[in-house]
């Protein structure tokens, strides 16, 4: 009888530790999906809060008689360019070098395909990365830059000088 009892006992240890364990890793998997999702809700509020941020700096200038201004704004480490782009005045790709050329000329036929009716000013590339967010209609902006588009690149960090002279009617983008 003895043996009996030792056997039944050998044998809910290893139940124990077993359910122990796919518990643990149940909680795991949980925490990850959990943790994964409020990191994209910071990224999808960084992009928000830098829309509100830009316009609110272009409203600033505006509002004044004059001014130049840097503009510094953080975005996600996924959106690699932020983007001035007015597809009414086509594709202009003057006063850029071999590989912001490439570049500029790259985005503006993939946005164009997509984008292309869409009434915005300003976009963010690539457009997947953008939590649904991937342009918007900045009021009060003159996007008449050298080039069209103008894209600054996101090095954790995006850096935008804009500017109004005394007799301008909207703010400028400095390239």
């Amino acid at each position: 009888m003895r043996t009996a009892n030792k056997r039944g006992q050998s044998m809910q240890m290893p139940f124990q530790m077993i359910f122990s364990l796919f518990l643990i890793a149940v909680f795991l998997v949980v925490a990850f999906f959990v943790i994964r999702h409020f990191i994209s809700i910071q990224e999808c509020s960084q992009v928000g809060l830098f829309y509100r941020d830009l316009q609110d700096k272009i409203t600033s200038i505006w509002n004044a008689q004059e001014a130049e201004q840097t503009f510094e704004g953080i975005l996600p480490s996924s959106v690699k360019y932020a983007c001035f782009l007015n597809f009414s005045r086509g594709k202009i790709l003057t006063g850029l070098n071999g590989e912001q050329r490439e570049t500029a000329d790259g985005i503006y036929d993939e946005l164009a395909v997509y984008y292309r009716y869409k009434i915005a000013n300003f976009f963010l590339y690539p457009p997947k990365n953008t939590c649904d967010m991937p342009s918007r209609l900045l009021e009060h902006l003159d996007t008449g830059t050298a080039s069209n588009p103008y894209c600054i690149e996101n090095k954790g960090k995006v850096k935008i000088r804009l500017y109004k002279g005394f007799n301008d009617f909207s703010v400028k983008v400095r390239q």
